[in-house]
This record gives C-alpha cells, sequence and structure tokens, in this order.
C-alpha cells in the first residue's frame, strides 16, 4: 500500500443531531474493507453539523466514480450524505464533486 498518498477525499454526512459518529464508523469500516490497497481511509472527523469520512487516494475522482453509489445508499444506514470534495493533502481548499449542485464553501471546520 502506498504510503505517499497525494489527495484526501472527504465524504461529509449530516450530523446537527450530534449523533451520527456511531453510524460513520461502521460506514468507515465498510470502506476500509472496501478500498483495501486502492486507498486509505485515514479515518473520521465531527464538526459543525457535520461527520466526515477521510480518504487518502491518487485518484480522488476515479474513487469517488467508485464510491458515489455506496454513498448515495447511506442512509439506508441511517446516515445523511451532504457532500464530497477532495483537495492535495498538503492544500485546504477543496473541489466539490458530489452533489453537482452544491452551494457555498466545502469546509472540514
Amino acid at each position: 500500500m502506498s504510503t505517499d498518498w497525494t489527495h484526501q477525499l472527504v465524504i461529509q454526512f449530516d450530523d446537527e443531531s450530534g449523533t451520527a459518529l456511531d453510524d460513520v464508523i461502521e460506514f468507515e469500516d465498510e470502506l476500509m474493507e472496501l478500498l483495501d490497497g486502492v486507498a486509505e481511509v485515514e479515518g473520521h472527523d465531527t464538526g459543525t453539523g457535520t461527520a466526515s469520512i477521510i480518504i487518502l487516494t491518487d485518484r480522488p475522482k476515479k474513487l469517488w466514480e467508485r464510491l458515489e453509489p455506496i454513498v448515495e445508499e447511506a442512509d439506508s444506514k441511517g446516515l445523511q450524505p451532504v457532500a464530497a470534495a477532495f483537495c492535495e493533502i498538503e492544500d485546504d481548499e477543496y473541489e466539490v464533486l458530489w452533489p453537482s449542485d452544491f452551494e457555498g464553501e466545502f469546509s472540514m471546520m
């Protein structure tokens, strides 16, 4: 497995209620199994009204193509996906991949 990943892909879920963390961790575990050797699930984070899964990869757009249908079905696991975005590892300027009509600024804060 590569240790020199170039990008991080962040998938955010609604957590206004502050109760999504357990479901996010369970979903994160599923992604770890699915992505073994292709990308590295770095972990999760919670912030103002969102819970995020952070994935390290060299090909964020290609990876998102693979993950999009899985993430869109996360609501069946009690999660409401909000956005998916990526940036270079050394940067914090995110490019939103999903949804296509995303408005506002993507933030990890």
